[in-house]
């Protein structure tokens, strides 16, 4: 049999390329708005005003968005990622296809797309993407944000606990109900995962090819493309109503979630970064964003754009509570119990850490919104994060005034969180596969 040469490979490459990004052009302009997408409603809401005047109260600039760039961003919420869903589902085509789709794609992370045997036009297709930098990415930045991002002692239970109003879309919700991935015993792995993404992303150099970042977020891009290839059709997924499971617009947020929103918000907590360290790591988010597929039509760039990119996505959707997302909560915070055969000091221990991390959901959420959550009232735990100020503060002023103290700290801080990860995770290594099967 004839095998392919380079030249075969290159072109069916482009044509697997040039065919997605015409379907890509085509869906943008066709794709349909989903119902539960109520920007416009809610823009002109009491509410929505009084979000929007909350922030530009901080942004200190006006902060209108154009008609145009909410209806991109209702699309966006229709849509999903171009090239990884055309591998996942030629793959999914054929029963060894299936069996060879992430084995291939780690063998194309680990030795180039040329060392997999018969790689598919669709794989060498989104290969090209990964492998060719866009023309926005600026690596001093990348790196800058990297350092800004493992600066924040706290972020990991912080981003845990944030993702909580997140839970209130049913966008959102569903798909980790339908999945199980947050839900029961699995939630703390799961999220101990999702924190060995956060950490290999942000190492010195991560985001390089052949780095462990670059690995983890296409990992993360094939996870996701195979949980749309199996939710789509499933009975409960009524895309005219909910878009695309995991859509651009969800990944999207979810980039902010990682950069904007601690930049601004945990200087509650005694951090002091500059605009230039904010806009640093969202610049650092949106090209992992990159590599994981996500193409929004359009990124914030600025600390004042990124209030802007906050309001919209704060008014897309209107929150659903409902069991799916109060159990979502409950499950998480339930993985800070002491185990049931803990007793003495251990059972002590685990009681009062368990009261200390409800005390910092209630801080970050507010009332309401931790309200919505079904959570227990933590008292004055919702004090307990101020504890962390004095010394936050204490550190981030010799960080910035005495020369070796940044270098000393961001040593200390990368060496706790491989320590956590691993006595957390088996192996220390995440293994981002879709679940077995689905919960119902």
């Amino acid at each position: 049999m004839t095998q392919p040469t380079d030249v075969d490979e290159t072109t069916n490459a482009a044509e697997a390329t040039n065919a997605a990004e015409a379907n890509h052009v085509a869906e943008a302009a066709e794709v349909s708005i989903p119902e539960i997408f109520t920007y416009f409603e809610a823009a002109g809401s009491p509410q929505g005003q009084a979000l929007k005047w909350k922030l530009e109260r901080l942004a200190k600039s006006h902060l209108d968005v154009p008609e145009e760039l909410a209806t991109a961003f209702g699309r966006a919420m229709n849509t999903g990622d171009r090239l990884g869903d055309a591998y996942i589902d030629a793959a999914f085509a054929s029963p060894k296809g299936k069996a060879r789709a992430r084995k291939d794609v780690e063998q194309a992370l680990h030795g180039g797309i040329k060392s997999v045997s018969d790689p598919s036009p669709e794989l060498v297709a989104l290969f090209d993407q990964i492998n060719t930098d866009p023309e926005w990415v600026d690596w001093g930045k990348v790196e800058h944000g990297a350092e800004v991002f493992r600066r924040y002692k706290e972020l990991y239970p912080y981003f845990g606990m944030s993702t909580f109003n997140a839970y209130g879309l049913e966008t959102v919700a569903k798909p980790l109900a339908l999945t199980g991935a947050y839900t029961g015993g699995s939630a703390f792995g799961r999220f101990v995962e999702t924190s060995r993404l956060w950490t290999d992303t942000t190492e010195p150099g991560a985001m390089r090819p052949g780095a462990a970042g670059r690995r983890s977020a296409v990992f993360v891009r094939t996870l996701h493309s195979m949980i749309r290839h199996t939710l789509l059709p499933h009975p409960e997924w009524d895309r005219a109503r909910l878009g695309m499971p995991i859509s651009q617009f969800a990944q999207t947020g979810t980039l902010l979630l990682s950069s904007f929103a601690p930049g601004t918000q945990l200087k509650l907590l005694g951090y002091r970064p500059t605009d230039a360290d904010v806009e640093a790591m969202m610049h650092h988010w949106r090209y992992v964003g990159y590599l994981m597929g996500v193409e929004p039509p359009w990124y914030p760039e600025t600390v004042t754009e990124g209030f802007k990119g906050n309001l919209l996505f704060g008014l897309a959707e209107q929150p659903k509570i409902d069991k799916d997302s109060q159990e979502l909560c409950r499950s998480f915070m339930d993985t800070y119990l002491p185990p049931d055969d803990a007793k003495g000091l251990r059972q002590v221990y685990g009681k009062l850490r368990y009261k200390a991390q409800l005390g910092h959901a209630r801080f970050y959420l507010g009332e309401d919104s931790y309200g919505s959550t079904g959570l227990p009232d933590p008292g004055l735990w919702r004090f307990a994060p101020l504890v962390r100020t004095p010394g936050n503060l204490t550190r981030e002023t010799l960080r910035r005034n005495i020369p070796g103290v940044a270098g000393w700290i961001d040593q200390i801080n990368r060496r706790d969180r491989h320590a956590f990860l691993n006595a957390n995770l088996e192996g220390g290594e995440a293994k981002f596969k879709p679940v077995d099967k689905l919960t119902r």
